[in-house]
């Protein structure tokens, strides 16, 4: 089993377990989805639960998802095959999980047979492509299904930290006790700092990260290739590989910006469409994210393209060419490497948050920029990223547009390099955090 590194998502699964709901793992390929579900079966394992009512399928095995094919029940026989019993008829309650689920659509037809049976059965299904799954769970197992959202490690994660500002987000804490919230971080900044570049340069993908580099490049590299030829391929995307590898490297050259289709269509020398189909592939299979402009109805002069963001720093380092940290270091995407950073850290934690918030972002025709607004109803909140020590007077000028625009934001906040402060701007409070506390 591969070295386990605790995420934050286990509490979420562990409750799930007594829910009759099927819960559905998602995550892009390689985050760790395969290594949470067998220690979710160890975890079974240690708290009473017999061997002989656990049962784990791999759709990787070309040969069960060929069994499967032919048969559509044939899951359900080789169960009652093994506990000697109809399904209808089980005394004690099983355990069933299903591995890279989105490679045998067919099974989500017996799970909802299984699910309005109401059968002693608890369902955990894992995929790495949500194009699949999603569109099959909600045609199959609609209100039957709970969904959650499997990241590269955040950084906490990696660190073995506990402390977040996203908890207290909608209700800011004092400037004192955001700084007793930073001492932990603090008081390992070097760690802390050994750690983030590491994570900037080599992403956050579990075997990459535990690795040395050398070792982790080699596992990107390898992430790249199982991409093009195992995922595009096993969702039946009909693509020219190359023509779409050629894509992927050029939309990592707008990560943490905005970008435009037709100029990357006439750049990479493919039609339009297309590009739309590789993008919708790349979203759908939760390698790229997108979020739209914040807009104002009164405003015409703000920019209306999406901005790009990629699931995994390593990932697009890779695309870029980049081969070791002082390369990153020194070019002019460092910045938006870390504003990448930290979106995907704060947006892993959005994924799974019940009160469901959206993320947008704005920049207008002035040069007025935030990088990203998190809103939930009325309450809305502008985020700035700077990976630097100090806040420039650009970043608060930015915050005094915003305000001005939206009257009803209590406060704001930056994540840079520094240490804990506040800025008094048009009445309201901006905080400035350090990168540790998303």
């Amino acid at each position: 089993m591969d070295k386990f590194i605790e995420r934050e998502i286990w509490g979420n699964l562990i409750s799930q377990i007594n829910q009759k709901q099927i819960t559905i793992l998602l995550g892009p390929r390689q985050v760790g989805k395969t290594t949470l579900i067998l220690h979710l079966i160890e975890y079974l394992k240690k708290n009473g639960q017999s061997v002989k009512n656990i049962f784990y399928y791999n759709l990787d095995d070309i040969d069960l998802r060929t069994q499967i094919k032919r048969d559509f029940r044939f899951l359900q026989k080789d169960l009652e095959l093994k506990t000697g019993q109809s399904l209808d008829q089980l005394k004690e309650k099983l355990y069933l999980f299903i591995d890279e689920g989105q490679k045998a659509p067919a099974l989500f037809d017996l799970l909802k047979i299984f699910y309005d049976q109401d059968l002693l059965i608890k369902i955990f299904v894992s995929g790495s492509s949500s194009l699949r799954i999603r569109d099959q769970t909600a045609e199959t197992l609609s209100g039957r299904a709970s969904y959650q959202y499997l990241s590269s490690l955040r950084f906490s994660e990696a660190v073995g930290s506990k402390d977040s500002l996203y908890e207290h987000l909608e209700k800011m804490p004092a400037e004192g006790d955001l700084k007793k919230l930073a001492s932990f971080g603090f008081r390992n900044k070097n760690e802390f700092d050994r750690v983030l570049r590491k994570m900037l340069f080599l992403g956050g993908l579990p075997q990459v990260f535990t690795a040395n580099q050398e070792e982790g490049l080699l596992s990107l590299n390898n992430f790249l290739t199982t991409y093009l030829d195992k995922d595009i391929k096993d969702i039946g995307a009909k693509v020219n590989l190359e023509t779409f590898h050629l894509s992927f490297k050029f939309l990592a050259e707008y990560t943490a910006n905005l970008f435009n289709f037709s100029k990357i269509a006439q750049d990479v020398g493919a039609k339009r469409e297309s590009l739309y189909r590789y993008f919708e592939l790349l979203e759908k299979t939760l390698v790229l994210q997108t979020i739209s402009p914040f807009t104002f109805p009164e405003l015409k002069n703000i920019f209306k393209s999406k901005k790009l963001f990629f699931f995994d720093a390593g990932v697009v380092n890779r695309l870029r060419g980049f081969i070791n940290w002082e390369e990153l270091e020194k070019s002019d995407f460092l910045g938006c490497a870390f504003e990448n950073f930290i979106f995907q850290n704060f947006f892993s934690r959005v994924l799974n948050d019940i009160k469901r918030p959206s993320i947008y972002y704005f920049r207008d025709y002035q040069n007025h920029e935030i990088d990203l607004i998190y809103q939930r109803g009325e309450k809305i909140i502008p985020i700035e990223i700077s990976y630097s020590n100090a806040i420039t007077k650009t970043k608060l000028r930015n915050f005094l547009k915003f305000f001005s625009l939206c009257p009803r934001v209590e406060s704001g906040l930056i994540f840079y390099l520094g240490e804990v402060q506040s800025f008094s701007l048009a009445q309201r409070k901006v905080f400035a955090l350090p990168y540790f506390l998303v």
